[in-house]
């Protein structure tokens, strides 16, 4: 996991949003007052300096198996969904507890916590449709045109309690989003409360449609308020913006009443993503080994998930025996299946056998061609193998596919470097620069590119055009 560049202090950036207007911020004007709907192309923009600030002042869980795994779950939500717009940008936010928030423009944030914390494929997928529901009801435009009619535009509140919210600072986070130019608290969480019953509703059809256990949206309600009976002030931080209820409790299990009930098998698919977060977010893995293996001891595919655990705390901590015993038997089972496929391709790597994982990764990419997580640990192994080029060029492709990647940016940088690409490096570092908010830096990368790409003049205007972009829009915001 990755710490990301901390650009501004994330109280002291909160502090400002929660009293500045809407020009201390450069924020967009989004409608024009009155009854003006604000449009999905505003809120878009919106959404894209939302999403670099959150990349900036946030810490990102960047194993690209789990992201993989989120990006296409929730896909296969949003179809089942009321999105009009499916353009969604999704963020993992390197911190254990249960929090999830939805912001404009398609922005899904979750805290890896969430793959910790949820039992189920169904409990997992209940939040997520929740925060889908925020999107497709377009509950920050709504509340936007609410507060102008209020004579109040929250927005730089709003997005500044989210990033905090997001963090884990959820009072912090709550004050800046109740508190904005003197909008009541009272009347702002009066208000979250009714587009929270109405994301709970509309996400609970949107699991009925995704063919999901409905009855997981209150079952999970149940689990965060027994969660803060037990911790007593320590609230999860998802119930600090998202507060849950008796009656909305009732209301979620009301809505699928009239539902058959039957039995949901056991996902091993997000089970093996949530064993993998729980091995990747151990500070001691061998302390904890022996309390993890008691957790899950019953079902044939608990007990899969938790082999799949134990295998990857015995790869991190060295014991190769133990890994070999666990994964063999997984391996046969599933001789198709990725995350055990990475994982022997990781234990040869422990074993300081790149030559052996190279091998074993290229006949998985055989069977899934352009598999992006299986494309990723290609690169790292021909960096172990001292073939930065190579690595380069499939980086370079995965970031021609997924360019909103920062992590993907950052690794380039690197592999470039190591391959001499002198022009390559500072390019993959403007990328990363401005997917992280700070356009200055991003155009100081490409300034440096630019006399050392005079004599190829394809390469030359790209790297001007690339700028001229940067520079627009940092003038856009200045103004």
């Amino acid at each position: 996991m990755r710490k990301m560049l901390i650009f501004m202090g994330l109280v002291g950036w909160a502090s400002l949003a929660a009293s500045a207007t809407l020009d201390d911020l450069n924020l967009p004007e989004l409608g024009a007052g009155g009854s003006a709907v604000t449009s999905l192309a505003q809120e878009h923009a919106l959404g894209q300096r939302f999403l670099r600030a959150v990349r900036a002042q946030t810490p990102s869980f960047d194993d690209p198996l789990i992201k993989d795994y989120l990006e296409h779950h929730i896909y296969r939500l949003a179809a089942s969904s009321d999105l009009e717009d499916f353009r969604l940008y999704v963020v993992i936010i390197d911190n254990p507890t249960i929090n999830a928030f939805a912001a404009p423009g398609g922005i899904l944030g979750i805290n890896h916590g969430l793959f910790l914390n949820a039992t189920s494929v169904h409990e997992f997928s209940a939040i997520l449709s929740h925060e889908l529901a925020h999107l497709s009801q377009r509950h920050f435009a709504r509340g936007l045109e609410d507060s102008r009619k209020a004579g109040v535009i929250s927005i730089a509140g709003l997005l500044a309690g989210a990033i905090i919210a997001a963090y884990g600072g959820g009072e912090a986070g709550l004050a800046a989003m109740t508190t904005s130019q003197g909008l009541m608290q009272a009347q702002r969480l009066s208000y979250s409360r009714i587009r929270e019953s109405e994301a709970d509703r509309v996400g609970i059809n949107t699991m009925i449609k995704a063919g999901l256990d409905p009855r997981a949206m209150a079952y999970m309600f149940e689990n965060l308020e027994r969660a803060t009976r037990s911790d007593g002030d320590r609230i999860p931080e998802f119930l600090r913006t998202h507060p849950v209820t008796r009656k909305r409790i009732s209301d979620a299990y009301n809505q699928t009443e009239s539902l058959t009930k039957k039995s949901w098998p056991i996902d091993l698919e997000f089970q093996l993503m949530r064993a993998r977060a729980e091995a990747l977010s151990m500070k001691d893995a061998s302390a904890r080994e022996t309390n993890l293996t008691s957790r899950n001891a019953s079902g044939e595919i608990l007990q899969i998930a938790n082999d799949y655990l134990r295998t990857l705390v015995a790869i991190r901590t060295g014991d190769l025996d133990q890994a070999r015993r666990l994964l063999g038997p997984l391996r046969k089972q599933y001789p198709l299946n990725i995350p055990f496929q990475i994982a022997e391709v990781d234990l040869y790597l422990r074993a300081e056998q790149p030559d052996i994982a190279a091998a074993r990764l290229d006949e998985a990419l055989m069977i899934s061609p352009g598999n992006y997580p299986l494309t990723v640990k290609k690169a790292d192994i021909m960096l172990a193998l001292d073939r930065p080029e190579i690595a380069s060029q499939l980086l370079t492709e995965i970031a021609e596919k997924r360019p909103l990647d920062d992590a993907i940016w950052y690794q380039l940088a690197e592999a470039r470097g190591l391959a001499g690409d002198i022009i390559g490096v500072h390019q993959a570092r403007a990328e990363y620069f401005f997917l992280n908010g700070d356009l200055e830096r991003a155009e100081k990368q490409l300034t440096y590119a630019q006399p050392l790409a005079r004599q190829n003049f394809q390469l030359s205007e790209r790297i001007r055009s690339r700028l001229d972009t940067f520079r627009d829009l940092r003038d856009d915001l200045e103004r």
